[in-house]
């Protein structure tokens, strides 16, 4: 739904409590229900709307509370019963973007790597799947570099884990800054990281995977040093699948290993 609807839905519903509240006698007390759209507002629109939802519902609130309460009523007990209001509705929305903040972490630490804030490799592989099946109906070229870390293995050996924890998160930068927004990157796992490039031929595919290679060694320039070989898939196809893709360019990113590490190997599909 769209945002400008909704709200509209909720002013709706705010003016039905309204009309309820002061149809009926004050011992139905039906004020209570403006709690209803704060909260609905709070979760779906955040706390500002919600902010702005409480003061009007609490103005509305108070129009019928006054005109139905009796008049010997003191002051006193008046204002107490609109704290209450107001204090139902700030622990109830202070609940719900308590909720809401624990929703959008677990939503980050399913799809994204928590040691690199990269996606993970379930998520890559589901942005690759959509990426292939938009190719099939609209086909434009799309290229894979998988990227796997030379000796890592002497790195968390030699510096400690933590050090080799601070080199993964780097890489991750690295890889971050020299692609472009539109382009996706993951770290499958350990020390193998893949970029998925859409509306990439050959010639860029290759270039950006070499582009890549040397930052890597402009970034660590001291101890340890970190290099990097890179398999690279170019597609053209419009029946390429997800692990094809993924299965070729790991095979690239070994052959470039085998070439003797720190280089690019590229195959086309």
């Amino acid at each position: 739904m769209r945002p400008a609807f909704r709200l509209a839905g909720y002013v709706a519903l705010t003016l039905v409590v309204y009309w309820a509240n002061d149809q009926t006698p004050a011992v139905t007390r039906l004020g209570i229900l403006y709690i209803v759209p704060v909260l609905l507002v709070t979760w779906t629109d955040g706390l500002a709307w919600g902010l702005g939802f409480a003061v009007a519902t609490t103005g509305l609130r108070e129009i019928v509370a006054w005109e139905q309460l009796p008049a010997e009523t003191p002051v006193l007990w008046r204002l107490v019963n609109t704290a209450s209001y107001i204090a139902v509705l700030g622990v109830g929305m202070a609940g719900l973007q308590r909720l809401r903040s624990i929703q959008e972490q677990l939503s980050q630490l399913a799809t994204h790597d928590s040691l690199t804030g990269l996606v993970n490799a379930r998520s890559f592989a589901a942005r690759l799947t959509q990426e292939l099946e938009r190719n099939r109906r609209y086909p434009r070229p799309l290229a894979l570099l998988y990227l796997d870390l030379d000796n890592f293995k002497v790195i968390n050996d030699s510096h400690g884990h933590q050090t080799g924890d601070a080199v993964l998160r780097m890489v991750a930068e690295a890889m971050r800054s020299s692609v472009r927004q539109a382009d996706v990157v993951g770290r499958l796992g350990g020390d193998e990281f893949a970029v998925l490039l859409p509306e990439t031929d050959a010639a860029l595919a290759d270039a950006a995977a070499k582009r890549l290679a040397a930052g890597l060694r402009n970034v660590f320039k001291g101890t340890p040093t970190v290099t990097a070989s890179i398999g690279v898939v170019s597609c053209s196809v419009a029946d390429a699948n997800t692990d094809e893709l993924l299965r070729r360019a790991d095979q690239a990113m070994y052959d470039a290993k085998r070439a003797g590490k720190d280089r690019v190997v590229q195959v086309t599909i």
